[in-house]
């Protein structure tokens, strides 16, 4: 039989290879490809071929773990991010690994620890629509927002236990895998194994297991990070995604996709409900409430009508810059005498964030990246955070031997002051780089003993500790000063959320906002929690300038170690693309990261109109098709989360 192969690769074509078993649509084979052997997607059956075809090397799969509905999902991928149907289906199943679905018994649900509670009119409102939504069969898409600590995860709760109940299956996404032990915590103890938790952390071996597990129906409720959104569950009619503005939610590598927008997309295939929670919904998806797309569910109040906390800002300007302002040192040893704990957001790590020249003001940067070095403490060295390459201390300028400043502070430097301050206090710091995991983190918060965590964006979201009453932002105009236009959005997020960790418990919270800029709109609407002077305060700039979403973005970059060619590369397509109707082309300009791992990095902006980006599209990925080479990497950002 003559096979129709989807390779993950490059090139938007399948292939034909000859098989003298019988191979069903939707299985994987290893296959001859050049001088390599590529591991393919079976999505065609054909009687004939017009010239002489390669056998395949194996199949991998006795029964086929792409049905339809994923087989019309990675189609989906492939048109709208702009790769080949290869690589869409790579994302969805991207193992070698032979998986085979279990035997098992069928498993009896545990009875929840605790009663189902909805304790609110806008509560039994919210989990009624989704719940006819699913009763009816309908694709439909809903975002629910409302304040942290409003009851959102009490409904979803609520739609997962009517998923079960009728037979369904339900994917919830977290946006980072620092929240799976809380919610894991939580799911289990309303549907026992039924519940089963994916990641990018397990092993290969785990992964297969728990994809025989899913394939033989034994999981039903599917909590995990991203890239959860493509696991193959039986009958999924749910999809929640939790905090659905994280930008975690952006698949950094190519294909860029964005695991909300699968999850809509996955959801009209299998008639299924998407819920999408936030306290801070992205621009792009508040407006398509706006516009009918997606049917809003309001939640206005904390649940038991706990009160929202006290902010207060101070302004850097008129105050000493340290990290701990007097306000904060304040409030930070009440909690203290109070046996409360409190939370210290500072978004970068490491001790200093720029290591300059006294002399000659020279910035040591990486050699790989030409991104200045962060300096770390534990462990002591100058580390790049884009390439991860890492240089020991040095006192002297390797320019003019003049002593060397550390400037700025991270999170190991904060931890440092704190420690002076309340050196009898115990300290717990989670980034990237800390020892401690989120699960012992997530553990030591849950027990209620007095504490200071300092953290970046990770502890920011999500997490619920009840005696946490203190909240410091040790900059909050920080992210204020990037180029990106949505810096304001990000902003205003990473302070409401950090806001909404306090007070979730019987005390009162209090909030202490620093920053040197208090009039920017970001700032100011989020002290006062006030999401829709936001939302409009933003909207009306972006209209103005062209910016999503009232434009439709796509960003090409193109990558090299010759930076000549990368550009006249650039040049050359970007006046190519220049000629398509319908078509804004601004660049080609280096990225801010202009050298990166060793590679030249330049970038071509396009913007176009939504309506227009089916047949645009097209061609686009033929135009590009001419300019790929050995020598230059060029990669597509369909609804890019960044712009420079």
């Amino acid at each position: 039989m003559i096979l129709e192969v989807a390779l993950p690769i490059s090139v938007d074509k399948n292939f034909d290879y000859i098989s003298d078993e019988n191979v069903k649509i939707g299985c994987r084979t290893v296959v001859p490809f050049g001088k390599k052997k590529l591991t393919g997607f079976v999505v065609g059956i054909k009687e004939k071929s017009q010239k002489p075809l390669k056998k395949i090397i194996k199949v991998v799969d006795d029964e086929p773990l792409l049905n339809d509905e994923l087989l019309e999902l990675a189609k989906w991928i492939s048109e709208h991010y702009l790769c080949s149907q290869g690589v869409a289906l790579n994302l969805i199943l991207p193992s070698t690994s032979k998986i085979s679905a279990k035997k098992t018994e069928p498993l009896n649900r545990r009875s929840p620890s605790e009663p189902f509670l909805v304790h609110t009119s806008e509560q039994k409102n919210s989990i009624g629509k989704i719940t006819e939504a699913l009763e009816k069969n309908l694709p439909k898409s809903f975002l629910l927002f409302g304040p942290n600590d409003s009851g959102k995860t009490e409904i979803y709760i609520q739609a997962i236990d009517y998923c079960i109940k009728n037979n369904y299956s339900a994917i919830y996404l977290v946006p980072d895998v620092s929240l799976l032990s809380q919610f894991k915590e939580l799911l289990r103890d309303s549907f026992g194994e039924l519940v089963g938790v994916w990641h990018s952390g397990l092993s290969q071996k785990e992964k297969n297991l728990f994809l025989s597990r899913l394939i033989s129906g034994e999981i039903k409720v599917v909590l995990g990070s991203r890239s959860a959104i493509f696991l193959p569950v039986k009958n999924p009619k749910l999809f929640i995604l939790d905090e659905e503005d994280d930008s975690f939610y952006k698949q950094m590598q190519s294909p860029k996709y964005h695991a909300r927008d699968v999850a809509i997309a996955r959801a009209k295939i299998a008639k299924g409900v998407v819920v999408l929670g936030s306290a801070t919904p992205s621009i792009e998806t508040y407006d398509k409430t706006k516009t009918g797309e997606i049917e809003l569910l309001k939640l206005t109040e904390r649940i038991e009508k706990r009160p929202l906390p006290k902010i207060s800002v101070i302004n850097l300007k008129y105050t000493k810059r340290f990290a701990i302002t007097k306000p904060l040192k304040y409030a930070i040893s009440n909690a203290l005498l109070q046996k409360k704990q409190i939370f210290l957001l500072v978004n970068r790590r490491g001790w200093a964030t720029t290591v300059k020249c006294s002399v000659c003001q020279n910035i040591i940067k990486c050699p790989k990246c030409a991104i200045p070095l962060v300096a770390h403490k534990n462990p002591p060295g100058l580390l790049c955070h884009y390439c991860g390459s890492k240089q020991n201390y040095s006192g002297k300028c390797p320019v003019c031997s003049g002593a060397l400043i550390y400037a700025g502070f991270g999170t190991e430097k904060v931890e440092e002051i704190v420690k002076k301050i309340f050196p009898s206090t115990e300290i717990i710091r989670i980034d990237s780089d800390s020892e401690i995991s989120y699960s012992k983190m997530f553990r030591m918060m849950k027990s209620g003993k007095s504490c200071i965590l300092i953290g970046t964006q990770i502890v920011a979201k999500g997490f619920d500790f009840p005696d946490l009453t203190v909240v410091g932002i040790i900059n909050a105009s920080f992210g204020l000063y990037s180029a990106d236009f949505r810096s304001a959005e990000r902003t205003f997020s990473l302070i409401t959320h950090s806001i909404g960790r306090c007070g979730r418990g019987s005390s009162a919270g209090q909030v202490i906002v620093q920053t040197d800029n208090p009039e920017h709109y970001a700032i100011k609407y989020a002290a006062g929690f006030d999401y829709e002077s936001f939302y409009e305060h933003e909207s009306a700039y972006r209209k103005e300038f062209l910016w999503p979403p009232f434009i439709k973005l796509i960003i090409i970059t193109l990558s090299g170690k010759n930076e000549k060619a990368v550009i006249s590369q650039s040049e050359k397509l970007a006046e190519k693309l220049d000629g398509i109707t319908g078509l804004t082309v601004l660049g080609p300009a280096p990225k801010v990261a202009s050298y990166l791992a060793g590679k030249h990095r330049w970038q071509i902006l396009l913007k176009l109109k939504e309506e227009d980006f089916t047949d645009i599209g097209c061609l686009l990925q033929k135009t590009v098709a001419s300019f790929r080479s050995n020598k230059i990497n060029i990669v597509f950002d369909v609804d890019p989360l960044e712009t420079v």
